[in-house]
């Protein structure tokens, strides 16, 4: 599997001063994903493409792609960040299908296009963990490899 590396940093979204909200809504969304997605299948794909995964799939509003990829505990955490987050971008929202589809809604058109890529670095490995950062935004997503499967476990809103 494929995953979007830069090999540089150029050609990266900028974000205008008039969009911060949109902004915001894009690193809740990401934050939200990155803490609660795993990967599946039985080749286990690498950091990168579960996060890649992860922002590409908010961006496109398929929530049941991301929500499939998602641990009970993961789900439990989205729907209390989502509702008491710092950033005014509150989703009340019973379960992950729920959330995914609201928070999408709230995503800018030009947010949903940086995001739709994917685009991330490259991991920082360090035995059954990594983090992988997300150039376009600024986040830094932290996973844990538990039985052959990379799991985002979050990162964002710590």
């Amino acid at each position: 599997m494929g995953s979007n590396v830069p090999g540089n940093d150029a050609g990266h979204p900028r974000v205008e001063m008039g969009s911060l909200a949109s902004m915001r809504a894009a690193v809740v969304a990401s934050v939200l994903l990155v803490a609660l997605l795993a990967g599946c299948g039985d080749s286990s794909p690498s950091p990168e493409d579960t996060v890649s995964a992860a922002i590409s799939g908010l961006a496109k509003g398929d929530e049941k792609k991301v929500c499939a990829q998602v641990s009970p505990a993961g789900e439990r955490k989205l729907l209390v960040v989502l509702r008491d987050n710092p950033l005014n971008l509150i989703v009340e929202a019973s379960t992950c299908e729920e959330a995914i589809v609201k928070l999408h809604a709230k995503l800018s058109k030009a947010i949903r296009a940086d995001m739709e890529n994917g685009e991330v670095d490259p991991a920082k490995v360090t035995g059954d963990k990594a983090v992988v950062h997300v150039p376009g935004f600024g986040m830094d997503v932290e996973l844990e490899k538990v039985a052959d499967k990379w799991q985002i476990t979050g990162g964002l809103l710590d």
